[in-house]
């Protein structure tokens, strides 16, 4: 878990201060403009993964997880430190793709954790990844918006540095590569999790029991080889229902995360709340502190008790993020907040901010959901991380699409006016309707799925 804190660490530190730099830089000539930019350095990440993750995960089902978690790491440290030092446009959106080109360590963790779970402890394990991503979305936010530019926040220390000057974005970056360097160290005590090498492993038998790596294969319907190919696992029954919910869900939540922030960003007369980057960053942290008990404490117990059918129940949370988010402005605009950039009410933008970030801690309770999702779904053991990096290959092309669209989509109804403004919540509101009736069908997929296997896999999922 801790090496699985660093990349959400690495990602979310650029949010506070990501626009900032797009205008600070020159990369866009005003804030209107800055949804462009930004959004197409967010949706690089995304793009390049959407090629490189499932050889990842393909490259841990032959030479093991921990190989791959380690390469992931120093990719991730080198593209952070890259991204701070960047000047030029060419070398930011470098370092965003490189970042993405190395970072294959999600789908590699989540098929650790498979291998590690069965069906009575998974409902409190898959919650344990999905709170290091709340925990980094903390500290990450919280060393951007905290670090960025520190020759302006912090005078005595760094006023008198003109590397400091230079390099204004460096800081954080700085921190968040110490992070990483830190997690890689600690790769170096895990212990294998993949079938074939685990029994080679120095583990105790009960471990290894434990890891789930000497169960046998059960036997299906539908034939397949000891290492399936992706076009088998494409055919396998449920997969295709599976990963097209998995990226409407990932579509839906993805946008929600960029939008928020340029909207926090924007000023009030142009439709958002004039929040700082400091501003920002506490939103940030405090919304992240909020998702990290709700996926320690809330989602295991929701889990039991209500199983894959809360799945449109929690992509339906979404629906009143979007359509309160020009309420807030409008509420803005009467009461006069937001004169000046981060010249806010405090009562009414952090309690407004604060309830939609809350419904959007609640809905991210759908990732650890899908991740058990996909471990039902997938036809065999030995292409867990095959199927986990394919996952992520349809899930890293809703970030790459998701982050584009709605920044343009966004920076269009700022400048454009166009429905006063509110084309964009208009239609990610639609799009949150479907992405909640595509979520429909998955409960009965993974039945129909389990009865061709000849077990039963129950929509509770047991303690």
């Amino acid at each position: 878990m801790f090496v699985r804190l660093a990349e959400p660490v690495a990602s979310t530190q650029i949010f506070p201060y990501i626009n900032d730099l797009c205008v600070h830089l020159g990369y866009a000539r005003n804030e209107d403009e800055v949804g462009f930019i930004s959004g197409l350095i967010d949706s690089l990440f995304a793009f390049v993964q959407l090629f490189t993750v499932p050889h990842w995960g393909r490259l841990s089902d032959r030479i093991g997880r921990k190989p791959v978690l380690m390469l992931g790491l120093c990719g991730c440290t080198l593209a952070t430190l890259t991204f701070g030092l960047s000047r030029r446009l060419w070398l930011t959106i470098l370092a965003r793709c490189l970042a993405g080109g190395l970072s294959g360590n999600g789908a590699v963790i989540q098929t650790m954790i498979s291998e590690m779970t069965d069906d009575t402890n998974e409902a409190r394990a898959f919650p344990l990844y999905s709170l290091m991503w709340a925990l980094g979305s903390i500290i990450g936010p919280t060393i951007g918006g905290t670090l960025s530019r520190p020759a302006d926040t912090f005078p005595a220390l760094f006023g008198g540095v003109k590397f400091w000057k230079d390099f204004p974005y460096f800081l954080p970056c700085l921190c968040s590569a110490g992070i990483t360097g830190l997690a890689l160290l600690t790769a170096c005590f895990l212990q294998e999790t993949l079938p074939n090498k685990a029994r080679d492993a120095t583990l105790p038998q009960a471990v290894q029991v434990s890891y789930g790596t000497l169960a046998p294969e059960p036997e299906t319907e539908y034939p397949l080889p000891s290492r399936p190919t992706q076009l088998q696992i494409l055919r396998t029954p449920a997969i295709p229902t599976v990963f097209l919910t998995a990226f409407m869900m990932m579509f839906t939540n993805q946008s929600w995360d960029i939008v928020f922030i340029l909207y926090a960003f924007t000023s009030v007369r142009s439709g958002g709340l004039s929040m700082s980057n400091a501003q920002i960053g506490v939103c940030l942290a405090g919304a992240g502190f909020v998702g990290a008990n709700i996926h320690l404490w809330l989602f295991p117990r929701m889990a039991r008790r209500f199983g894959i059918p809360m799945y449109p129940w929690l992509l339906a949370l979404l629906i009143p993020m979007f359509v309160g988010a020009p309420i807030l402005n409008a509420l803005a605009r009467v009461a006069g907040s937001g004169e000046t950039r981060g010249d806010v009410l405090p009562g009414l933008t952090y309690g407004g901010v604060a309830v939609l970030l809350g419904l959007g801690r609640l809905a991210a309770m759908v990732f650890p959901l899908n991740m058990i999702l996909v471990k039902r779904a997938a036809p065999s053991k030995l292409a867990m991380g095959s199927t986990y990096g394919m996952s992520q290959m349809v899930t890293a092309f809703a970030r790459a699409v998701s982050g584009w669209f709605v920044s343009s989509l966004f920076a269009f109804s700022v400048e454009s006016g166009f429905l006063g403004g509110n084309l964009i919540w208009i239609v990610m509101s639609l799009l949150s309707v479907l992405a909640v009736v595509q979520s429909l069908k998955v409960d009965r997929v993974l039945k129909e799925a389990a009865r061709l296997r000849g077990d039963q896999t129950p929509s509770a999922i047991e303690d």
